[in-house]
C-alpha cells in the first residue's frame, strides 16, 4: 500500500505537469484554460500513454523511458512553474474542507483494494506478459503468434509498463488501473453538491453509475486490465461533458479534447470508438466558427495517438486493425494467419453471447434468451431491461425533439444517442458485461435521468435524495465489508505480486533455438509464454516470431 502511494505520487506528478503543459500551450493558441486538475491529470494520462506506445517501437518501456519523461516535465517545470503553482494553488483554495477530507480518504481507500485482492483470469492469461514484453523488449514482429491475444494491443499496457518500476520497488507494480479509479472517484465527488442545490442535473445520475461501477470493482482493481481503463475512461468523458453543457461552455476547445480523448480510448480497445459520436458538437461548432487551425490541431492531436497504435497492430499481428480481415494491407512474414484471425473475431463474438452449443448459432432470437437467462446476474437482468425500455423511450424523446425543435435538448440528445449506438454495439457484438458496463449504465440512467428531470421540474425532490442517500450508505457499507475481509493480508507496504504460475497443471515447457518457453498460462513470472504454433524469425527473441503450424501432442505428447 506504501508503495502504492509512492507510484501513485509519481504518475500524479508526471502526469499533472505533462497535461498541464499540453493545456497551457492550448490556452495560448486558443484562449481556453483548464478549471481543475483533473483536466490536466487526464490530458497527461493520455499524452504519457502515446508517449508509451511511441518509445515502445523503438525500445523498452522501462527505466530509460522514465528518464526522458522526467527530463521533459522538469523542463515544463522551470519554463511554467509561476502559473502552474498558481494553478494548483487556486485550485486548492476554490476546494472546500469536507472535499478535501474526501479525498483524502478516497486516496486510502482506493490505495487499499489496489494493494490486494484477485485477478482476473485475463491478467494471468496475456495482460502481465504483455506488460512484461513491453518492460524488457518494447514491440516484438509477430508477438501474437506466439500469444493471440497479444494482438488486442491495448496502450492499457504500455502505461502500465511505464509506471510498473520494478526497478525501485522490486516488483513490477500494476496500480495504473487504481489510479484511474481513483481520478474517476475524485470526480464523482462533486455528486455531493446534489444535496446543496436540492434537485438533481443530468451528469449526477453518471456519475451514480460511475460511483456503482468502480464499487464493483474494488477486489479486482489491481488487474491491469485494458476493460477497466476504458470503462473509467468512458465514465470520465461522459460526467465532464455532461459538466460542460450544464455550465453552458461556449468554448470549441473542451469538447474537442474530450473527443481526442476519444480517439485515446479507442486505443485502450478498439470497441470503445462509438464515443466519437459526440464529435458531431465540436465539428459543427469549429466548421460554423471557421476555425481551421484549430481542426488541424485536433487532427494532429489524435494522430499523435492513434497512429502508434495502429503501427503497433502491424508489428504485432501483421494487421492493421485486428481482427479484422476485410482491411488486408501488409504482406509480411510474421502475419498472423487470416484464418485464425477470423476464428478469434469469432470465438470473441460466440464466448460474449454465451454460445457454447450449435443450436444457439444464429441469430439474436436463438441466442439472445439464453445469453440472457444464463450469462446475467439477476441486477444485471434488470439493468438490461431498463436499457430496452430506455431504447424506447429515446425515439420517443428523438420524435418529440423533431417535432419541437428545440435547439437546446439536442446536446444532450446527443450524448444519449451516443450511448444509444455503443450499447448496440456491444449488445450485438460480444456482450460480456465486463466488457460494456458503462454503456449498460449509462444508456439508462441518461434516458431516465433526463425523463425524471422534465417531468419533476418544479417539483420537490426529497425522495430522490434519499434513494441517493441509501445509495451511498449501501455502497459504503459494501467497501467497508470489503475492507474488513481483507484486513490481515500483508500489503500494507508491498502490493501483492503477480501471481507465480511455477509448477501449475496448465504451464508446460517447450524448446525452441534452444529458448524455454512456457505453454498455456504463464503470467508475469514465466516469459516467454503463450502457445506452441510459431518459431523464432531468428536465434535472437528480439527478431520476434512467425506463425508455424505444431502439433501439440508432437511437442508435449498425449496431456493427461
Amino acid at each position: 500500500m506504501l508503495f502504492i502511494l509512492c507510484n501513485w505520487l509519481y504518475i500524479f506528478i508526471t502526469t499533472f505537469i505533462t497535461g498541464y503543459g499540453i493545456l497551457w500551450a492550448l490556452r495560448k493558441a486558443f484562449g481556453w484554460s483548464p478549471r481543475s486538475v483533473h483536466s490536466c491529470i487526464m490530458a497527461g494520462l493520455v499524452a504519457v500513454t502515446a508517449y508509451a506506445q511511441w518509445f515502445s517501437l523503438f525500445y523498452r518501456v522501462n527505466l530509460e523511458a522514465n528518464l526522458i519523461l522526467v527530463g521533459i516535465d522538469v523542463l515544463i517545470l522551470l519554463l511554467l512553474r509561476k502559473p502552474l503553482w498558481q494553478f494548483l494553488k487556486n485550485s486548492l483554495a476554490e476546494m472546500s474542507g469536507g472535499k478535501k477530507g474526501a479525498i483524502l480518504i478516497l486516496i486510502l481507500v482506493c490505495a487499499y483494494f489496489t494493494s490486494r485482492g484477485s485477478y482476473i483470469s485475463d491478467t494471468d492469461l496475456y495482460h502481465a506478459q504483455c506488460i512484461r514484453w513491453l518492460e524488457e523488449y518494447g514491440i516484438l514482429k509477430g508477438l501474437a503468434n506466439i500469444q493471440s491475444r497479444a494482438a488486442y494491443n491495448s496502450s492499457a499496457f504500455c502505461l502500465s509498463a511505464l509506471y510498473s518500476m520494478k526497478y525501485v520497488f522490486g516488483q513490477s507494480m500494476h496500480a495504473v488501473q487504481g489510479f484511474m479509479a481513483l481520478l474517476l472517484g475524485s470526480v464523482c465527488l462533486d455528486i455531493g453538491k446534489i444535496f446543496k442545490r436540492k434537485k438533481p442535473v443530468l451528469s449526477d445520475f453518471i456519475r451514480l453509475g460511475a460511483i456503482y461501477y468502480l464499487t464493483l470493482l474494488h477486489r479486482e482493481i489491481m488487474s491491469p486490465s485494458s476493460d477497466f481503463a476504458v470503462m473509467i475512461t468512458l465514465f470520465y468523458i461522459v460526467i465532464v461533458w455532461l459538466d460542460l453543457l450544464e455550465r453552458k461552455e461556449a468554448s470549441t476547445v473542451p469538447y474537442s479534447l474530450l473527443c481526442v480523448a476519444g480517439v485515446y480510448t479507442v486505443t485502450l480497445k478498439l470497441t470503445a470508438g462509438l464515443i466519437l459520436v459526440l464529435l458531431i458538437k465540436p465539428v459543427v461548432m469549429l466548421i460554423r466558427e471557421k476555425k481551421g487551425k484549430e481542426i488541424a490541431t485536433y487532427l494532429f492531436l489524435g494522430l499523435m495517438i492513434i497512429v502508434p497504435y495502429l503501427i503497433r497492430n502491424v508489428v504485432i499481428s501483421g494487421w492493421l486493425i485486428y481482427p479484422l480481415t476485410a482491411l488486408d494491407l501488409f504482406d509480411v512474414d510474421w502475419k498472423v494467419p487470416a484464418e485464425l484471425v477470423d476464428a478469434d473475431a469469432f470465438q470473441i463474438k460466440t464466448w460474449g453471447k454465451g454460445i457454447h452449443e450449435y443450436e444457439l448459432y444464429g441469430g439474436p432470437a436463438k441466442w439472445w434468451p439464453n445469453w440472457f437467462r444464463t450469462i446475467l446476474s439477476s441486477t444485471e437482468k434488470g439493468l438490461i431491461l431498463a436499457d430496452v425500455a430506455a431504447l424506447v423511450l429515446l425515439v420517443l424523446l428523438l420524435v418529440k425533439q423533431i417535432r419541437e425543435k428545440r435547439a437546446e435538448e439536442w446536446d444532450k440528445l446527443l450524448v444519449m444517442v451516443m450511448a444509444a449506438v455503443s450499447y448496440l454495439f456491444w449488445q450485438f457484438s460480444a456482450p460480456l458485461t465486463r466488457y460494456g458496463y458503462v454503456y449498460i449504465l449509462s444508456l439508462a440512467l441518461l434516458v431516465f435521468g433526463e425523463l425524471y428531470i422534465r417531468l419533476w421540474k418544479n417539483r420537490k425532490h426529497a425522495i430522490l435524495l434519499v434513494i441517493f442517500s441509501m445509495f451511498f450508505i449501501w455502497k459504503g457499507m459494501t467497501l467497508i465489508q470489503g475492507m474488513w475481509s481483507q484486513r490481515l493480508l500483508p500489503y500494507y507496504i508491498a502490493q501483492a505480486d503477480y501471481d507465480n504460475n511455477e509448477g501449475g497443471e496448465d504451464v508446460r515447457e517447450h524448446q525452441v533455438n534452444g529458448v524455454t518457453f512456457y505453454y498455456n498460462v504463464s503470467g508475469y513470472h514465466r516469459l516467454p509464454g503463450g502457445g506452441s504454433m510459431f518459431t523464432m524469425r531468428s536465434d535472437r527473441l528480439e527478431d520476434g516470431f512467425h506463425y508455424e503450424y505444431h502439433d501439440w501432442k508432437e511437442i508435449f505428447g498425449e496431456m493427461e
